[in-house]
């Protein structure tokens, strides 16, 4: 008898059968039985009628009993990690199931980057992702990502669009980019994701130590998102069509002053900046403090009492004409309501899929329509997809993977920063019904809706990318293949601003077009070798073979003074007298070799060792390539001997890896001097010159990660619970920054290789599947991750440390204070003045030795010297991102049909 299936008998029997409801007749059919699994007893086992709800779980020692309406019907035997199996009664009261391994399940495969590995035979830390079962209505890779995987995070993407940045094990990098490595279908992604459909997702694999993203080096120091998209599936053609419709709005109701509020805000602040006005001179006539009537009141500006008392009460406030206007009317403009909204998303997506002997295909046409919880925020966008395989003959597959978008985000949002603060008493429009460009005749405060409503703008932005690729078959176990991807992107962003806008009354009409493109393409040429020696030496080797280039187009038209034949806006920029035109074009080329072992000793001792030599043309000269090796050990310690009397263990597995991987996210031309242009003055005339801003740097290198992993993959009680337990180290080092350099030298700065950042975390990963019968199966996850970063080295520049009398005792390195670089603390660690409160009226004398009046922040003065001063009173005080997160899960599904 299996001694797992004992221990888990203990832990949830009692639920799980609390949990059936198991049918009784009076005049039934009753059947016993045992069910076993290589001879030994199934405890906790599914047994049902089949169609119905009826149903039980069998013993601590694998045995049933159910009682049945009739002799004919049939029984479902069922367990988590074996096939299911169906018998038919036939009148027999004793029948005996055997329950086989379900070998899918142990042989599941992951994408390990130019290739696939059993998962069990993984060495690297990898996450998989299926989106089979996801239902949540989201509009990007982020989205679907965000809270599902130890050491991942995404951010949130408030508006209309979605998304957000994604970070995978914290911030290693200064100055260079943190994103990790878009990988799609086998191709480096040089797009936007949200180009990528999440309903064309069929799985994404996160990897995440250095060893398992070393195949992809030189970009590959954040770590790769490799997504794969759906092909077709075995039998008839299928068409799939979902819709999803919900509605957005804000979760925290934080309302800004309402006229009344607005009011004594207004006066709370006069006082505070004139405190030398006499009691009550601020406040409203009707409403005076002890002490003070009316006559005092008005005897401050020796107003008689006949006087309009409301008028004198506002202009004493610096209420504007309008102001004063609407208050004596009674009109209110409710600014938050007018700028926020129930936002409607609208995501339709059809698909057709399938398969036979010769062709695989899979086509997708999505639409989406979501609006913003701004308003004037709205992003439409089409996306399509074709997969299609095609085996040509038993030694030839030819494939194509095509994918088109097109995004729409023409309209101008309302300012809801400028709402929020505009005062409740201005007014949106004139009385002629134009929009006020200054609702409280103040320039300070301007108009939220000005370009929302006035500007004329027409962004549309379109993708192609296509991935032909080739897979031959031949002799001794090689396979070669070869995949050519080319992708292009195009942008028209134009807008015009009419002379009677606000943003274009000064120009007398103002017009712009921009155009943008951009075309990559990458070619692979991938050489795998795969073989078993005496049944127990396992070789699977990869050779790459990379080439890639990267160019950019942009072209600038501006125009204004546009009358009086603006009425065409930017379809006539010419019009205009006074024109600006600009262009750039950019280019850059790589290329790469790796080649990766995979050895497999006994299914046992895993081994895995890659190496990579890439290049790049934005390096220095001095630097073109770079080398990126990488090594792992697995250790399946559930198949050893000594574990085999561990019954109950169903999967134990030890992984080590160290690998170097690099960043070379830096502008195309960094190790370049950068040329500018100045006008000056010769012999009389104008005249324009070239000069240099910017040092070349010939040895400019990749930024480089070394990173350490030590992980444990765990599965028990019948793999009813399984996990992952991570820990890693990475120290990145030749950091990407540009240094200032004095005005002296003629240069403003350089980039160049300098500094230190180093990483640590922890990670857990914990799944179990707490109930499992055919028509309820409940189901949930853990996830938990430790981030800690800190910057170890800047530019190598010491200074002295003094002690309290002006000694010095050692020295240390110097930090970066201008852009916030502290050496010891992490990147985003906030360095800056305590807040203790707000200074209040009775504390005026006290906040007056600091410079400070009743409503200005109390700031810690941590040295007590009566001076707010950044070197000796800021603090660090708390960090930007979580240094801790941790997500549940749980998933609940009835009759295979209905999920929560």
């Amino acid at each position: 008898m299996h001694e797992k299936h004992k221990i888990f008998m203990k832990l949830c029997l009692f639920f799980s059968l609390i949990s059936w409801s198991t049918g009784v007749y009076a005049q039934g059919f009753v059947v016993t039985g045992k069910v076993t699994s290589s001879g030994e007893s199934v405890i906790g086992a599914t047994v049902q009628v089949k169609g119905k709800i009826t149903g039980t779980i069998t013993d601590i020692d694998g045995n049933y009993r159910l009682t049945l309406e009739n002799s004919k019907e049939t029984l479902v035997f069922s367990f988590i990690g074996y096939q299911s199996k169906e018998v038919t009664v036939n009148g027999k009261n004793v029948i005996n199931v055997e329950l086989e391994e379900d070998v899918a399940q142990l042989e599941e495969v992951v994408v390990v980057g130019y290739g696939t590995m059993r998962k069990k035979d993984l060495t690297g830390a990898i996450t998989r992702i299926s989106t089979e079962n996801t239902t949540q209505s989201v509009t990007s890779v982020a989205e679907m990502l965000r809270g599902t995987v130890a050491g991942f995070s995404a951010g949130f993407g408030t508006s209309a669009k979605g998304g957000g940045s994604m970070l995978i094990r914290g911030e290693k990098s200064i100055n260079a980019s943190n994103s990790p490595l878009i990988v799609l279908d086998g191709v480096i992604f040089n797009g936007d994701l949200v180009d990528i459909n999440p309903s064309d997702i069929e799985t994404i694999d996160i990897l995440k130590d250095g060893s398992s993203a070393a195949v992809y080096g030189s970009r590959a120091a954040s770590g790769v998102v490799v997504i794969s998209t759906k092909q077709g599936n075995e039998g008839k053609s299928v068409i799939n069509f979902d819709m999803k419709i919900g509605m957005q709005n804000l979760t925290r109701n934080q309302r800004p002053f309402n006229g009344q509020e607005y009011m004594v805000m207004r006066r709370d602040e006069k006082i505070r900046s004139n405190p030398s006005r006499p009691l009550g001179y601020f406040h409203n006539p009707d409403n005076l403090p002890q002490g003070i009537d009316l006559n005092t009141w008005l005897s401050y500006t020796g107003a008689s009492a006949d006087s309009n008392l409301a008028e004198i009460w506002l202009n004493r406030l610096a209420f504007s004409t309008t102001e004063i206007d609407n208050y004596l009317a009674g009109r209110e403009t409710d600014w938050y309501d007018a700028s926020f909204q129930n936002a409607l998303r609208q995501d339709y997506n059809v698909s057709i899929s399938g398969k036979n002997d010769r062709v695989s295909y899979y086509w997708s046409l999505g639409s989406i329509n979501n609006q913003g919880i701004v308003v004037g925020d709205q992003y439409k966008t089409i996306r399509s997809r074709l997969n299609l395989k095609v085996n040509v003959t038993d030694w030839l597959q030819v494939g194509l993977q095509a994918h088109y978008a097109t995004r729409n985000e023409s309209v101008d949002e309302v300012d809801w920063e400028e709402a929020i603060q505009a005062s409740p008493w201005g007014s949106k429009y004139e009385e002629n019904g134009s929009l006020k460009f200054y609702p409280n005749d103040d320039n300070m405060s301007t108009n939220p809706f000005a370009n929302y409503e006035q500007r004329d703008r027409f962004n549309v932005t379109q993708t192609f990318n296509a991935t032909l690729n080739a897979k031959i078959t031949l002799p001794w176990g090689f396979v070669y293949e070869m995949s050519y991807s080319d992708y292009n992107n195009w942008q028209k962003n134009h807008y015009f601003d009419p002379s009677t806008s606000m943003a274009g009354e000064k120009y007398k009409g103002h017009a712009v077009r921009r155009n943008n493109s951009a075309h990559s393409w990458m070619l692979d040429n991938i050489l795998r070798w795969n073989h078993t020696f005496n049944k127990i030496h396992k070789l699977d080797l990869t050779l790459l073979f990379n080439l890639e280039k990267n160019e950019t187009w942009s072209d600038k038209a501006e125009n204004s003074n546009l009358t009086p034949s603006e009425v065409l806006g930017w379809h006539a920029v010419a019009n205009g007298t006074n024109p600006v035109v600009g262009s750039d074009d950019t280019v850059d080329t790589g290329n790469a070799m790796m080649a990766r072992l995979n050895y497999n000793l006994m299914d046992r001792y895993l081994f895995t060792a890659s190496f990579r030599r890439d290049g790049y043309s934005a390096f220095g000269s001095n630097n073109p390539y770079a080398n990126f090796p990488a090594f792992a050990f697995g250790w399946r310690m559930n198949e050893e001997n000594f574990m085999k009397a561990i019954s109950w263990i169903d999967n134990l597995k030890l992984r080590l890896s160290w690998g170097i991987n690099g960043n070379r996210s830096i502008g195309r031309y960094a190790a370049l001097a950068n040329l500018d242009s100045e006008k000056y003055l010769h012999n009389g005339s104008t005249v324009i010159g070239i000069y240099a801003t910017r040092l070349p740097n010939e040895n400019l290198k990749w930024e480089k990660t070394e990173a350490y992993n030590i992980g444990f993959d765990f599965a028990i009680l019948g793999n009813r619970l399984n996990g992952t337990v991570e820990a890693y180290y990475m120290s990145t080092k030749d950091l990407l920054l540009t240094r200032s350099l004095p005005d002296i030298i003629g240069f403003s700065g350089v980039t160049t290789n300098l500094g230190e950042v180093r990483n640590k975390g922890f990670e857990l990963s914990l799944n179990s599947v707490n109930i499992d019968h055919k028509n309820f199966r409940w189901s949930s996850s853990f996830i938990a991750s430790l981030n800690r970063n800190e910057i170890a080295h800047l530019y190598g520049e010491m200074v002295d440390v003094l002690d309290k009398d002006g000694n010095v005792i050692g020295q240390r390195e110097d930090d970066d204070i201008q852009n916030g670089w502290y050496i010891g603390h992490a990147l985003d660690e906030i360095y800056d003045y305590k807040i203790l409160g707000v200074w209040q009226e009775n504390e005026r004398e006290d906040a007056a030795k600091y410079g400070k009046e009743p409503g200005d922040f109390k700031i810690w003065d941590v040295n007590n010297d009566g001076e707010y001063l950044p070197e000796d009173d800021k603090v660090f005080q708390g960090y930007k991102r979580p240094r801790f997160s941790f997500g549940i899960g749980n998933t609940m599904e009835f009759f295979k049909c209905v999920d929560f």
